[in-house]
């Protein structure tokens, strides 16, 4: 997601700067390397490049970069999987033609990403819904060109919104056309004020340009608070396994076990060398979840049984023995499940 977002950035500005055939490569890249659904993204920049571009430098540009990197991600998945095959096409094939359960992680209405959206970027995401109302009317020379811009706005959010299962990041590739969106919208301000048979700006108008800074020093400042809310509210997943440097009196080869907190697992680079093994124990979850490396089976060349094409959890991502661990992370939220931690004859809470 967040390399299509850079992909999309870098593609929309290539196609203002009128390097199109450049942006129809950073776009196919963006696809193949990045997100293959993100294709939904690009393809206005696409389109609009191979018209107005010269169409077949364009083209040629655009097909060339493609059968470059998927005979580069081919032979990458040859070289891990010890067999042909294309992680794109099998991506796609997966995701269109059936076959996981995506909802098992969580799904969501229809307003969650506008939510979401709005919670992200506060006013700025209302002015970027505006931008067809606001900009175009204002009739600013660049309008028609930002609107083949930003239109990847509307078509992600209404794509987007049809999917029961949703995710935040999910919309990342469109964060940087939001802001380019909002931007408009507020430089197109005074337009509305402006009198071309007029030889001095109207009040209006001087009200409008000095709204302008003020408009955008609230959203700064609300996005900041939104920030510090974020680090202040949700740090505790990061701040928590920092602790876990502290307590190498457990000694070496422990086991640490996450029952409810298995999604907030921030990564293995937090987690101290004294520790041998991350398990899961089993909290009611019941979607696949990832399992230890296992060398013996055939290293990435393997297919474990124990991993299915529904998402559906397996027995062995738990660890049975709960008495194997010797350090448990877990948050107590009133759950059916038990919450272990609880059982101080058996825990210290550290």
């Amino acid at each position: 997601s967040s390399f299509s977002m850079y992909a999309v950035t870098l593609s929309s500005a290539l196609f203002l700067l009128e390097k199109y055939a450049c942006a129809v490569s950073v776009a196919a890249a963006g696809v193949i390397l990045g997100w293959p659904f993100s294709i939904l993204v690009f393809l206005p920049v696409t389109v609009y490049s191979l018209f107005r571009g010269h169409f077949k430098r364009v083209f040629l540009s655009g097909l060339l970069t493609s059968l470059c990197l998927l005979v580069l991600s081919v032979v990458a998945d040859y070289y891990s999987y010890g067999r042909w095959t294309s992680s794109v096409f099998n991506l796609l094939k997966y995701n269109v033609l059936g076959g996981g359960e995506s909802h098992l992680y969580g799904t969501e209405g229809a307003t969650f990403y506008f939510r979401n959206a709005f919670n992200n970027f506060n006013f700025a995401f209302v002015l970027a819904l505006l931008f067809v109302g606001v900009a175009l009317s204002a009739r600013k020379n660049y309008a028609p060109d930002l609107l083949i811009v930003v239109s990847p706005i509307y078509i992600w959010l209404a794509f987007m919104s049809l999917q029961a299962h949703k995710e935040e990041r999910f919309l990342y590739p469109i964060y940087p056309l939001i802001c380019v969106a909002a931007a408009s919208v507020v430089d197109s301000f005074p337009y509305f004020f402006y009198d071309k048979y007029a030889n001095e700006q109207s009040i209006f108008e001087k009200i409008a340009k000095g709204l302008r800074p003020l408009i955008l020093g609230f959203i700064l400042c609300t996005s900041h608070s939104r920030t510090f809310s974020m680090l202040n509210g949700y740090g505790a997943p990061l701040q928590i396994y920092q602790h876990l440097e502290y307590h190498e009196d457990t000694g070496p080869g422990s086991i640490l076990c996450v029952g409810s907190e298995w999604h907030r697992y921030p990564s293995s680079f937090f987690v101290p060398s004294y520790i041998s093994e991350v398990r899961w124990i089993d909290d009611g979850f019941r979607g696949l979840l990832p399992i230890p490396f296992n060398e013996t089976l055939g290293g990435t060349t393997a297919a474990p049984s124990y991993f299915n094409n529904k998402n559906k959890a397996s027995d062995k991502q738990y660890l049975k023995d709960i008495g194997a661990c010797n350090l448990l992370m877990e948050l107590d939220l009133r759950r059916p499940y038990p919450s272990r931690g609880n059982d101080l004859s058996t825990w210290e809470t550290l």
